[in-house]
């Protein structure tokens, strides 16, 4: 095997390598298997065509569409002449080929009436079965089954050999690349053999000899001709199979000298993507289990907080802050959940009352005392005769969280640490002391120790507020969290604005995932909102990601690795950790396996 074709046989992708004239060159397991090039029935038939008084059976969901152009007049070889039957119905039927002599037994429907079809005779001793729906169109002759999925449309037909009562023949994957689909077949067509493990020979031939698709051949040609340099992530419908594809050029100094194609079914990735979501659920859960440790209230508090934004340390800390009745400075970058934070310290403690909010960069100097501690009527003109309360009044007994308070001017940072010290203050316009209970939870982006270095920040404000503090870490220093918090965000987007929820095609994760996060979470919610807006399905692509710069391209070198460790990883899940198995399996020494594992941090 060569070494192309070695690295077509690791990817998950199905791949063609097409030359200039559009004859296939290279073309890997997952292509065939994806197309039925490959055959893995462990039952076999001989090659031939449907016979005068062979017994047909066919289960189609949408007459018409990816069943060789089934029309309503073919049936008539059926002994069906149903003038109710439209191209586009659901149909089930079985019916005796050019026999005037059997009746035929169908039903037809138009496929937005029904979900579902299903058909039962007794045919000379011979119990048969034929249902479609539920994606699947399905014929069940004496207990054996014979069934294809599908994404939209599919075509199934078996066949009963009229002289002996046998299956001649049945459908499978990869009708199309044959030539047999349903209208083929009874209009003459000749079908193959088939038998386990055998495939068709598609090296060397012209790919519109195998693959159909007016988009993807359109597309396909204009890279061939150097009329558009790629295409990337495309849905093209190819024989029948909603398939997302990449054409890429195989570059030359004029024009390309072949392409490559790679691609992936819908239906694989939908599948993909509820199998990955189910893994993130299972490691939510173990994470709970047993790295965490914790007692059921914090696992409360964890819950309130999410999994994944922060270490399991700093969720441990910030769960005994909670239950200490002490004031908290919350640091960390802009957008990594302070005020989510402070929110989940409010619901955790065991002190009751209000949490009321405040932005500290939204108040002017002139009005901060009066916002915060209220006013008198008199106290300003114009202002409310009967006078206001202020925030620490609304906050009695409960929670004032100050955020951004680096952005206080110094004379405000005094009139707030006397409030502190003496837990009492006088609204503007007033000489009345008033008794305040109130826990600060206080946020900010700055480095407050340096501020007070400089002298713009109150020494003895920092010391009130710093004798508890907690530092939230940046999106871009936890990566290994990055799959959980998207996930939360992605239920919690869907609940805000009640849509179903949709899932990231793999080549959106990427995206996500090679990006810096300058604005941590919050950025990252940001994106997520907008590229739920944008996707018009339940899967959303990477297109669909709008950053605000996007990831830097990586070179051939950093490509490879990136490869080398997906590769290692597969391994070791498919020999399920068994680190023996993956060394057999990847046919590399154990010193360079260990060595590996090392460079690429894989436990």
């Amino acid at each position: 095997m060569s070494v192309l074709q070695s690295v077509m046989e690791s990817s998950s992708h199905g791949m063609l390598i097409l030359n200039s004239k559009g004859v296939i060159t290279n073309i890997n397991q997952q292509a065939k298997i994806h197309f039925g090039i490959f055959n893995h029935s462990s039952n076999s038939h001989d090659a031939g065509k449907i016979e005068e008084g062979d017994l047909v059976i066919i289960a189609d969901p949408a007459l018409g569409k990816d069943d060789g152009d089934l029309r309503p007049e073919d049936l008539k070889l059926l002994g069906i002449d149903d003038k109710h039957i439209r191209p586009g119905h659901m149909l089930v039927a079985i019916g005796s080929f050019r026999n005037p002599d059997i009746k035929p037994t169908y039903k037809a429907l138009p496929s937005g009436e029904v979900d579902t079809l299903h058909l039962g005779i007794s045919y000379q001793g011979t119990d048969i079965e034929v249902s479609v729906g539920n994606h699947e169109a399905k014929v069940t002759i004496d207990k054996s089954v014979y069934s294809i999925r599908y994404f939209r449309s599919i075509g199934q037909i078996v066949v009963i050999d009229g002289k002996t009562g046998q299956v001649k023949f049945w459908q499978e994957n990869g009708y199309s690349a044959r030539k047999e689909g349903i209208g083929e077949l009874l209009r003459g067509g000749d079908y193959t053999a088939k038998s386990p493990n055998s495939e068709i020979e598609v090296v060397g031939y012209d790919f519109k000899k195998f693959f159909e698709g007016k988009l993807f051949e359109r597309h396909l040609k204009e890279v061939m001709e150097g009329k558009a340099a790629f295409y990337k992530d495309m849905k093209y419908e190819i024989n029948g199979f909603d398939l997302i594809a990449s054409i890429l050029p195989i570059s030359s100094k004029s024009l390309p000298q072949g392409a490559i194609v790679k691609f992936r079914n819908i239906q694989d990735i939908r599948v993909t993507i509820m199998e990955r979501n189910d893994a993130i659920k299972t490691a939510e859960r173990s994470y709970r289990e047993t790295e965490l440790g914790s007692t059921s209230s914090e696992e409360d508090f964890t819950e309130l907080f999410g999994f994944g934004t922060v270490t399991a340390s700093v969720r441990r800390h910030a769960y005994k802050l909670s239950q200490l009745d002490c004031n908290v400075l919350l640091t960390g970058e802009s957008g990594t959940g302070k005020t989510f934070l402070a929110k989940a310290i409010h619901e955790a403690q065991p002190r009751k009352g209000p949490l009321v909010i405040v932005d500290c960069t939204t108040i002017a100097p002139t009005l901060f005392e009066s916002e915060m501690f209220g006013y008198v009527g008199g106290a300003f003109t114009g202002a409310n005769p009967k006078g206001s309360k202020g925030f620490f009044e609304a906050a009695d007994g409960g929670t004032i969280f100050l955020d951004e308070i680096g952005e206080l001017p110094l004379a405000t940072q005094a009139k707030l640490l006397s409030v502190i010290q003496n837990k009492a203050f006088c609204p503007v316009g007033s000489t009345q002391v008033i008794p305040v209970d109130v826990r600060i939870l206080a946020a900010t982006n700055r480095n407050l120790k340096e501020e007070v270095s400089t002298g713009r920040f109150r020494q003895d404000l920092y010391y009130r507020l710093s004798a508890f503090s907690l530092e939230l870490p940046p999106l871009r220093s936890c990566p290994e969290g990055i799959f959980i918090i998207i996930n939360n965000l992605i239920d919690m987007i869907s609940r805000k604005y009640k849509m179903d929820k949709k899932s990231l095609s793999g080549e959106a994760f990427s995206k996500l995932l090679s990006y810096s996060w300058p604005g941590n979470i919050r950025e990252l919610e940001n994106v997520l909102e907008n590229a739920i807006a944008l996707s018009g399905g339940d899967i959303i692509y990477a297109d669909h990601i709008r950053l605000e710069s996007e990831p830097q391209p990586l070179d051939f070198r950093a490509k490879l690795k990136l490869e080398e460790e997906k590769i290692i990883r597969q391994a070791l899940v498919q020999c399920g950790g068994n680190r023996q198995e993956a060394i057999e399996q990847l046919g590399i020494s154990k010193t360079a396996f260990y060595a590996k594992l090392k460079e690429y941090n894989i436990s």
